[in-house]
């Protein structure tokens, strides 16, 4: 039995995004320990419980403010090189840095906007596992887009500044939804905490439901029973919202190929402006926008019409990409032939 280390220590949404290939190595008897973000070592005990250790890990380029930081690995480097094998799930200068100094084998992810987050998973650990199904690993629920909206779930929630909706247009959503008959719920983790009132106040006319997430994430899934489909910004609760139904993603500036919600039933509307992926996602640039066009050119209009339309595959607003399926449309040269894949399109100078 090897000792394997999986080393996860980013972001809520991305350790969703990881379940089939952290569930995909625990179904091979092997002791396995992974590490994560303090703020994710609840949600991890939840998703995997054949993993046999959940320990904390701060990095402190990942640390956001607001999130618990306290970890329990003082020394990483030393804990890393206690394992046969160490799998890091994440690529980025600082972690390459670390896995520089550890001398433990390892696998280290690919870094590809242009190809989903699962696909790169199952790519970095064909050579150790070989083929998995990621929509197995993934969630047991059976998860269609629905043939007629009758409960909406608005999901506010949003990863990073550049990637919320205005709060004005959420409004305008809920009204349109409303005036068809399509009973809502608004969804927000513990950050949303302010602009789920606010939102709420905004429709005080029309009737709605709360939903706001916080350490008991079964009891967050079992309350979105009665919602045939959540509308959600880019970010970690979107992700969790996808484990038990379709998901409709507004995408603003982040990589939509590859961070979208994990499932074919699943939607992504994005104007996907020359500038994306948005300097956001970068320590050395400076984020000079102040427009926002990847967020407030897509308007809620658009959205409403698209949702109440049935036709998954088509939307009428001008200038707004509608994209099913991207985590196996973008999957990249996984073990099959290659799909074609879409130019990198330019970013216009800061």
């Amino acid at each position: 039995m090897a000792r394997i280390a999986i080393l996860k220590p980013d972001h809520f949404g991305d350790l969703i995004l990881a379940a089939p290939a952290i569930r995909a190595i625990a179904s091979q008897n092997h002791d396995v320990t992974l590490y994560v973000a303090p703020g994710s070592a609840g949600l991890a005990r939840v998703l995997f419980p054949r993993v046999g250790e959940i320990r904390r890990v701060t990095l402190p380029h990942l640390a956001r403010s607001g999130q618990p930081t306290e970890g329990d690995v003082p020394d990483l480097g030393r804990a890393l090189d206690s394992h046969d094998l160490l799998i890091a799930l994440r690529n980025d200068p600082p972690l390459r840095a670390l896995l520089n100094q550890v001398a433990t084998d390892h696998i280290l992810v690919d870094d590809d906007h242009l190809v989903h987050e699962t696909a790169l998973h199952r790519r970095a650990l064909r050579p150790l596992l070989g083929h998995y199904s990621r929509t197995a690993l993934f969630t047991g629920a059976a998860l269609s887009w629905p043939d007629r909206l009758r409960h909406v779930g608005l999901c506010i929630a949003a990863g990073f500044p550049t990637n919320r909706w205005p709060i004005t247009y959420w409004a305008e959503l809920a009204r349109r939804l409303a005036a068809e008959g399509v009973a809502l719920t608004l969804i927000g983790g513990p950050r949303e905490r302010t602009e789920l009132l606010l939102l709420s106040r905004l429709i005080s006319r029309i009737p709605h439901r709360v939903l706001r997430g916080d350490g008991d994430i079964p009891a967050f899934l079992d309350a979105l029973d009665p919602v045939d489909l959540v509308i959600a910004s880019d970010g970690g609760t979107a992700h969790l919202c996808a484990l038990r139904k379709p998901v409709c993603s507004v995408f603003g500036s982040s990589p939509w190929r590859r961070y979208a919600p994990f499932g074919r039933h699943n939607v992504v509307m994005t104007r996907d402006e020359p500038c994306a992926p948005c300097v956001q996602f970068s320590r050395v640039q400076i984020n000079g926008c102040l427009s926002r066009e990847c967020t407030t050119l897509l308007p809620a209009a658009a959205v409403a019409v698209y949702a109440l339309s049935g036709d998954r595959t088509r939307c009428q607003a001008a200038g707004v990409r509608v994209e099913p399926g991207v985590s196996h449309r973008f999957a990249g040269n996984d073990g099959r032939p290659p799909a074609a894949r879409p130019a990198m399109r330019a970013m216009h100078p800061v």
